[in-house]
């Protein structure tokens, strides 16, 4: 860490502390006491007023009703961020429309030359989502679906909701959200019925946050889980071609344990339930797509029957010689 970054940093530190010691700085950014005192005395030199304190329990606060300084950005850092923002432009990521805000005024905080090169960018770069004959263009079709943000909102909250769709509710421990194959998905424990459902985001019609007094211990609930948890029934082999697709479109669950140096085979394991007819053609179309790399090891017979008519599906769909 260069002596701007540390400033910076300590900084952000100081101001999200009521009091802060020469100590605690010593030990947090271990660095020694002499080094301390110069950043806070560049700090100070920078508009950040502390005020000290003598004696036994001594030490430094920041003079309450005070504003850090505006952020700076170096032009790299200002490229990074605005590479980062044009990369994920049609995602279907939610808070979409107040990232293109946040692009606004990282524009607009930027020098002429700055807004210049960052505009040059936004024209040469072309990622995979991007429309290449209008690369500021944001489709309709890459917004994700509203109830996403409201989802997101409450698990900040609470991840104990109650998730109405159209004809049932859930009320529901949420793991995670996940997008696979443009489609947003809550992966959640049913605090009822004691088992996983993979819920469809455009599926639900409203989120509750459950009430505090009738919330669950987390650790009641990992403990449930734990009990519950199905032995993995699907178990594949990746040598490196399909270790380079599932980078592209990695399985929204179950990471992939590398099995060789350099990271040149990897097993996957994860269990399919057998009556989800809809998990078993995903994740059918999903197998194909990482290619002949792929040996599948273990599997339920229904995911094999997926597999098979998948495959003379599009066989049949081959245009005859």
């Amino acid at each position: 860490m260069t002596k701007t970054e540390r400033v910076n940093t300590m900084m952000r530190y100081i101001n999200n502390r009521q009091f802060f010691t020469i100590r605690e700085l010593m030990s947090h950014f271990q660095v020694s006491r002499s080094t301390v005192i110069r950043d806070l005395e560049n700090i100070q030199e920078l508009g950040m007023p502390l005020t000290s304190s003598v004696g036994r329990d001594g030490g430094y606060a920041v003079l309450q009703n005070t504003l850090l300084p505006a952020v700076q950005f170096n032009n790299e850092e200002l490229k990074a961020l605005f590479v980062s923002f044009l990369a994920t432009l049609n995602t279907q990521l939610p808070y979409l429309q107040n990232r293109n805000t946040l692009t606004e005024k990282l524009v607009a905080i930027a020098s002429k030359t700055q807004q210049d090169d960052l505009l040059t960018l936004q024209e040469l770069l072309v990622f995979s989502h991007t429309n290449p004959a209008n690369t500021k263009l944001t489709e309709l079709t890459d917004f994700a679906p509203p109830m996403l943000r409201t989802l997101l909102n409450d698990c900040l909250t609470s991840r104990q909701l109650q998730l109405k769709l159209a004809t049932t509710t859930h009320t529901v421990w949420v793991r995670h959200v996940y997008n696979r194959q443009a489609i947003w998905y809550v992966d959640a424990w049913d605090l009822n019925a004691s088992r996983f459902y993979e819920l469809k985001i455009t599926d639900i019609v409203a989120v509750t946050p459950v009430a505090q007094e009738q919330a669950l211990d987390p650790d009641a609930i990992a403990d449930a889980i734990k009990a519950a948890r199905p032995q993995p029934n699907v178990r594949l082999k990746l040598t490196t071609d399909a270790i380079q697709q599932f980078k592209q479109h990695p399985h929204p669950t179950a990471p992939l344990q590398y099995r060789a140096q350099f990271h040149q085979t990897a097993v996957l394991e994860c269990y399919l339930d057998p009556a989800s007819s809809e998990q078993l053609q995903d994740f059918a179309r999903w197998f194909l797509y990482l290619g002949h790399a792929a040996t599948l090891q273990t599997a339920p017979t229904e995911l094999i029957a997926a597999i098979r008519t998948e495959c003379q599906v599009q066989l049949g769909q081959l245009p005859t010689e």
